[in-house]
């Protein structure tokens, strides 16, 4: 079963290899290290690592669609951790309740991804199937970036990906295209900045999770390395 063709269910045991596999190299740890201080509202609990340590020194909120992957997470964080089954893309008003009652003061999103039903629902107007998961993980941005979700309260928005990096390129020039992208068509219409790009080893050797690699004109004889990519963007406005 490929995540293409999975289901919610189907999804959460593919997911919880594969973030069983990222516990185990530490990215998990890593990442919480790197979030701002503050009440954290999580996009996605996934089976709930990423959480875990987040809620090691802070307050959670965390949000998922798949009730099979909140159960597994609720089996492993602490009672303090509040996680809230929702739809991303259909937020009524209980769910923008229980954001605004919480106050978030990060918004982080981590490995945002689905399972291949969701993604295919979501992004009918893009007939590349590779192309997919990446158009629905910026949706999903443009969703943490609303009113009704990136609040008054809200100072830091932690995102996370993984992909490829064209080996040879400074950290100085790293930065400098990541901020201009995220900055242009995430974070400036809402007063954000990119502040911070922080890129970590992806160790794919070992995992059986099949990701999607969307062309990429940039590494056209060119060598591509995985990698794990960390953005932090602060409110300057």
């Amino acid at each position: 079963m490929t995540r293409e063709l999975s289901n919610p269910e189907q999804y959460s045991n593919l997911w919880n290899n594969e973030s069983e596999f990222l516990e185990s190299h530490g990215i998990y740890s890593q990442l919480s290290k790197m979030t701002p201080a503050g009440k954290v509202l999580e996009f996605g609990c996934g089976v709930g690592n990423g959480t875990r340590h987040l809620s090691a020194d802070r307050e959670v909120l965390s949000l998922d669609s798949n009730s099979q992957l909140i159960e597994k997470a609720r089996n492993i964080t602490n009672e303090s951790v509040i996680i809230h089954q929702c739809d991303f893309f259909d937020l009524i008003e209980e769910d923008k309740g229980v954001i605004a009652e919480f106050k978030p003061q990060v918004i982080v999103g981590w490995f945002i991804g689905g399972c291949g039903i969701d993604i295919f629902k979501y992004t009918q107007e893009e007939p590349d199937v590779v192309t997919k998961s990446k158009l629905y993980r910026e949706k999903i941005e443009d969703i943490i970036v609303s009113p009704d979700v990136c609040l008054e309260s809200v100072d830091n928005i932690h995102l996370v990906s993984r992909g490829a990096l064209a080996a040879g390129f400074s950290e100085a020039e790293i930065f400098t295209e990541t901020k201009k992208d995220y900055d242009t068509y995430v974070f400036e219409k809402i007063g954000f900045e990119v502040v911070e790009v922080k890129n970590i080893d992806w160790p794919r050797d070992g995992s059986e999770f099949q990701y999607g690699q969307a062309h990429n004109p940039n590494f056209v004889d060119g060598i591509a390395v995985p990698a794990i990519t960390s953005i932090v963007a602060k409110r300057v406005k």
